[in-house]
């Protein structure tokens, strides 16, 4: 096992013609924290609502439903999609403004000028996942079948 990679124990949704969901609960790292309240993290758990994570791969494993697979993913893949998501946006939303305010522009039509602008940040995100390019390099390590009687 390489130590590069980063791994999560999911259950077995379902199984179909070399597809296999995944499904596990939605991890948040303040879930028993007492700052909760004021966390974005957790304020953003509690929007999305639904508390479970799914993933579809392509597999040709040997799984049934109810059973625990471990995935894997190269730690740097990870990173791309963090980056993707998490700072790019941030990133072309200061550009857009420093651009805006270099033309003079006035606070209201940055605003206006802004949302899109953010919007249009998110669509190599958007377009991984379409594709994808966002679960290619996950990989099931491990079955861990699960107890039938």
């Amino acid at each position: 096992m390489d130590d590069r990679m980063i791994r999560r124990t999911l259950q077995v949704a379902s199984v179909g013609e070399g597809r296999v969901a995944l499904e596990a609960k939605r991890l948040t790292a303040c879930t028993t924290c007492a700052a909760r309240a004021g966390c974005g993290a957790g304020a953003l758990a509690e929007m999305a609502g639904d508390d479970l994570l799914r993933l579809e791969l392509d597999s040709h494993a040997r799984v049934a439903p109810g059973d625990d697979v471990v995935v894997s993913m190269p730690a740097g893949t990870f990173l791309g999609v963090a980056g993707l998501a998490y700072l790019l946006p941030p990133a072309v939303l200061v550009l857009a403004v420093a651009l805006f305010s270099a033309l003079g522009l006035s606070d209201g039509p940055m605003a206006l000028l802004a949302v899109p602008v953010l919007a249009v940040s998110f669509l190599p995100l958007w377009r991984a996942e379409r594709t994808g390019r966002l679960t290619d390099d996950i990989r099931i390590e491990r079955v861990i079948p699960a107890v039938r009687n």
